[in-house]
């Protein structure tokens, strides 16, 4: 009987390892399965947001921002921990700069890019996976890019809002590299030419081939079709009263029985001052002529920047 006593006491250590081990695996298995989550979610992310600006591919040609894969190299310097990494895209993302960027090179040949509407969950999402993706190799595109849209897309379904953002950024980075290519080739004069003639019927085009209604819409509209109406100067007028009170402006969704409507604001930056900010200062006195001449009746002057410029409008049908 005391032999019987004596094992099992000899076998409670064993069976406790073997049950914190258990226990263990589980917990790694879980947090595995979380990084890949986490992953997949950021990959989502820059994709349908990102990617249409910042081209996965960086070899391609007449871009319109640097490739994700220039960014990554400028911002994940040798020895950068991650948490500075993803601190130095946050701080530019939340307040795009030339003090925040570390591309001032990009900023010459691009210009600055506009403020946009994501969640720090979202910054946080996008940050994880270009610090732990090999997105700088050269070889990245061409081998490891259908893989992760393989690995990564088919888990991810996109919420409604989520949606809207792709289809508004997706429209945005149509618009910015066309007007990028006239400001290049005609200065700010070739863009007042380029958005009073192109800038409507490439979101109409956009909105047919995204099967979607895309408007831009503003409360201070330069264009006439482009006057808000009674229930987005109401989300206007929302999302304005954030931005002075110092909160951050978030993307809205509005549901109906057949129809999501998603409102993403829209915020200057430097590069808008030269159609849209103060007479003489920001606006040149032949740009000024040139808008008066267009637009007889604008009322889409003295912005300053990262001021709420108007927001886009997606209406989709409810699947």
């Amino acid at each position: 009987m005391k032999s019987k006593f004596l094992y099992f006491i000899a076998v409670i250590p064993f069976l406790f390892l073997a049950c914190n081990s258990s226990k263990k695996n589980k917990a790694d298995s879980a947090s595995l399965a979380e990084s890949k989550k986490e992953l997949s979610e950021g990959f989502h992310l820059m994709k349908n947001n990102c990617f249409s600006c910042h081209s996965p591919n960086a070899g391609i040609q007449n871009k319109v921002a640097p490739s994700m894969a220039s960014i990554k190299k400028h911002y994940a310097e040798e020895g950068i921990s991650y948490k500075e990494f993803a601190y130095n895209i946050s701080a530019f993302l939340n307040n795009p700069s030339e003090q925040n960027s570390k591309m001032p090179e990009a900023i010459k040949a691009y210009n600055l890019m506009p403020k946009m509407s994501f969640t720090d969950e979202q910054i946080s999402k996008i940050s994880n996976y270009l610090y732990h993706s090999d997105i700088e190799n050269p070889d990245w595109f061409t081998k490891q890019y259908p893989k992760e849209m393989n690995n990564h897309i088919k888990s991810n379904a996109l919420s409604p809002l989520e949606q809207g953002q792709q289809i508004a950024m997706n429209t945005k980075g149509v618009l910015g590299k066309n007007l990028l290519g006239a400001i290049k080739q005609k200065g700010t004069l070739g863009a007042l030419s380029f958005c009073s003639i192109k800038a409507i019927p490439i979101t109409d085009s956009m909105s047919i081939a995204l099967n979607a209604t895309v408007k831009r819409v503003s409360d201070k509209n330069r264009n006439s079709n482009n006057a808000a109406n009674s229930d987005e100067l109401k989300v206007i007028a929302t999302m304005q009263r954030a931005i002075a009170n110092g909160s951050k402006v978030k993307p809205q969704l509005i549901s109906s029985d057949n129809k999501h409507v998603g409102y993403y604001p829209i915020v200057t930056n430097q590069m808008c001052m030269q159609c849209h900010g103060t007479i003489n200062s920001d606006i040149k006195p032949e740009v000024l002529s040139k808008i008066k001449s267009l637009y007889p009746n604008d009322k889409a002057i003295a912005y300053k920047e990262n001021e709420l410029r108007g927001i886009w409008v997606i209406e989709m049908d409810k699947e």
